[in-house]
């Protein structure tokens, strides 16, 4: 990226995306869930972590944590051990949010 160039920050799209995604993901999958606030909020904040991870010219230039690691590296295995007790419920929602995301979702252009 040359000097004169802006970078621009996808976060409040990244952010709207993961919202509608995690949304329909409850409404097909989470009858039998039931989340507070900062649990639903963790959620969020992990499922943008995995994405700009994946993606770094999206985020904000640094790798996520252990767990984000290891869902992007699909390592299932290790994902997890190291998920914490709400991840470990929502893998299958982070593995099918990094599958089905492309940079242009969020208006992303080279």
């Amino acid at each position: 990226m040359s000097e004169n160039t802006t970078m621009i920050d996808y976060r409040p799209a990244l952010e709207r995306y993961v919202k509608e995604k995690f949304d329909e993901h409850l409404k097909y999958n989470g009858q039998y869930v039931s989340l507070d606030a900062d649990e639903y909020n963790h959620i969020i904040g992990i499922g943008i972590s995995v994405l700009e991870t994946k993606f770094p010219e999206i985020g904000p230039g640094y790798p996520g944590g252990s767990f984000v690691q290891a869902v992007v590296n699909n390592d299932l295995m290790e994902a997890m051990g190291r998920a914490d007790s709400i991840n470990v419920k929502f893998l299958k929602f982070y593995c099918t949010l990094l599958y089905n995301f492309s940079p242009y979702h969020i208006g992303y252009r080279e």
